[in-house]
């Protein structure tokens, strides 16, 4: 069962080509490897395009969240 956590977090990306690609990002201390991008989409919040990801480290399932307009990321939840 996923848990909602709407944490900050600090995330490896590869910017390329007008995509983004998270590789790794470090929750609590612990930096987590990205193993696979399952799924991508786009919402808004307001006026800010937001990048959603959900992916996996080969244990668990995270979807991570990145802010285009205050280039901030953010954990929104974890199974």
């Amino acid at each position: 069962m996923a848990v909602e956590l709407n944490e900050h977090i600090s995330v490896g990306v590869i910017f390329s080509q007008g995509s983004v690609k998270p590789i790794w990002f470090s929750r609590q201390g612990r930096r987590i490897r990205i193993q696979e991008v399952a799924y991508m989409w786009k919402t808004r919040e307001g006026s800010a395009p937001i990048h959603h990801f959900s992916v996996t480290d080969g244990q668990g399932l995270y979807e991570i969240r990145f802010n285009t307009v205050s280039l901030t990321w953010k954990l929104g939840s974890a199974e």
